[in-house]
Protein backbone atom coordinates (compact mmCIF):
# COMPACT_ATOMS: atom_id res chain seq x y z
CA UNK A 1 0.00 0.00 0.00
CA UNK A 2 1.25 3.27 -0.91
CA UNK A 3 1.25 6.04 1.94
CA UNK A 4 -1.75 8.46 0.59
CA UNK A 5 -3.70 4.25 0.49
CA UNK A 6 -2.84 3.41 3.97
CA UNK A 7 -3.36 7.08 5.41
CA UNK A 8 -6.84 6.95 3.44
CA UNK A 9 -7.76 3.47 4.76
CA UNK A 10 -6.95 4.88 8.27
CA UNK A 11 -9.29 7.58 7.96
CA UNK A 12 -12.19 5.79 6.53
CA UNK A 13 -12.08 3.17 9.16
CA UNK A 14 -13.47 5.75 11.68
CA UNK A 15 -16.15 6.69 9.94
CA UNK A 16 -19.19 6.37 11.88
CA UNK A 17 -21.47 4.87 8.53
CA UNK A 18 -20.41 2.66 5.79
CA UNK A 19 -17.82 4.68 3.28
CA UNK A 20 -19.37 6.18 0.40
CA UNK A 21 -18.42 4.61 -3.26
CA UNK A 22 -17.21 7.69 -5.12
CA UNK A 23 -16.82 10.78 -3.14
CA UNK A 24 -13.92 11.96 -0.30
CA UNK A 25 -15.50 12.44 2.97
CA UNK A 26 -14.86 14.79 5.02
CA UNK A 27 -15.63 15.84 8.78
CA UNK A 28 -18.65 17.51 7.17
CA UNK A 29 -20.12 14.39 5.44
CA UNK A 30 -23.49 12.89 6.80
CA UNK A 31 -25.00 9.78 5.87
CA UNK A 32 -28.56 8.38 6.60
CA UNK A 33 -30.11 5.56 4.74
CA UNK A 34 -33.93 4.44 4.28
CA UNK A 35 -36.29 3.81 1.52
CA UNK A 36 -37.14 6.92 -0.74
CA UNK A 37 -40.42 8.65 -0.33
CA UNK A 38 -40.90 11.28 -3.27
CA UNK A 39 -38.05 12.54 -6.05
CA UNK A 40 -39.39 15.90 -7.37
CA UNK A 41 -37.05 17.11 -9.57
CA UNK A 42 -38.33 20.32 -10.49
CA UNK A 43 -37.87 21.29 -6.80
CA UNK A 44 -34.89 19.75 -6.47
CA UNK A 45 -35.74 17.38 -3.52
CA UNK A 46 -35.85 14.17 -2.77
CA UNK A 47 -37.66 12.34 0.59
CA UNK A 48 -36.11 9.85 2.16
CA UNK A 49 -37.48 8.01 5.70
CA UNK A 50 -34.69 7.37 8.31
CA UNK A 51 -34.43 5.95 11.61
CA UNK A 52 -35.39 9.83 12.43
CA UNK A 53 -38.40 10.16 10.54
CA UNK A 54 -38.98 11.67 7.14
CA UNK A 55 -36.24 14.04 5.87
CA UNK A 56 -36.21 16.00 2.95
CA UNK A 57 -32.69 16.57 1.00
CA UNK A 58 -31.96 19.19 -1.56
CA UNK A 59 -30.27 17.66 -4.99
CA UNK A 60 -28.40 18.74 -7.62
CA UNK A 61 -29.45 18.03 -11.21
CA UNK A 62 -26.06 16.40 -11.55
CA UNK A 63 -26.22 14.00 -8.19
CA UNK A 64 -25.98 10.54 -9.66
CA UNK A 65 -26.64 7.35 -8.13
CA UNK A 66 -24.17 4.80 -7.87
CA UNK A 67 -25.22 0.57 -8.31
CA UNK A 68 -23.68 -1.37 -5.86
CA UNK A 69 -20.86 -2.10 -8.35
CA UNK A 70 -20.15 1.72 -7.78
CA UNK A 71 -21.25 2.15 -11.00
CA UNK A 72 -23.39 4.61 -11.89
CA UNK A 73 -27.12 4.14 -12.19
CA UNK A 74 -28.57 7.23 -13.55
CA UNK A 75 -29.61 10.47 -12.20
CA UNK A 76 -31.27 10.75 -8.50
CA UNK A 77 -34.50 11.45 -10.48
CA UNK A 78 -35.11 8.14 -11.50
CA UNK A 79 -35.39 6.82 -7.86
CA UNK A 80 -38.58 5.44 -7.42
CA UNK A 81 -40.55 5.58 -4.04
CA UNK A 82 -39.79 2.56 -2.41
CA UNK A 83 -36.04 2.51 -3.42
CA UNK A 84 -33.47 1.96 -0.22
CA UNK A 85 -30.38 4.07 -0.61
CA UNK A 86 -28.12 5.53 1.66
CA UNK A 87 -27.35 9.35 1.19
CA UNK A 88 -24.62 11.34 1.94
CA UNK A 89 -24.61 14.76 2.44
CA UNK A 90 -23.76 18.47 3.69
CA UNK A 91 -25.24 20.61 5.88
CA UNK A 92 -25.11 23.88 4.07
CA UNK A 93 -28.90 25.88 3.59
CA UNK A 94 -30.18 22.45 4.03
CA UNK A 95 -29.07 18.75 3.55
CA UNK A 96 -27.43 19.11 -0.09
CA UNK A 97 -26.85 15.30 -1.43
CA UNK A 98 -22.99 14.64 -2.71
CA UNK A 99 -23.70 11.09 -3.61
CA UNK A 100 -26.45 8.49 -3.21
CA UNK A 101 -25.74 4.53 -3.16
CA UNK A 102 -27.98 1.74 -3.55
CA UNK A 103 -28.23 -0.06 -0.60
Amino acid sequence: MTTAALALAFALAGLPYPAPRQIQPTNDTKCDWGPVVQVDAKKGEMKLTTPAGVVTYKLAADVQVLGKDGKPAGPASSLAPGTRVRVYYVLADGAKVQEIDLE
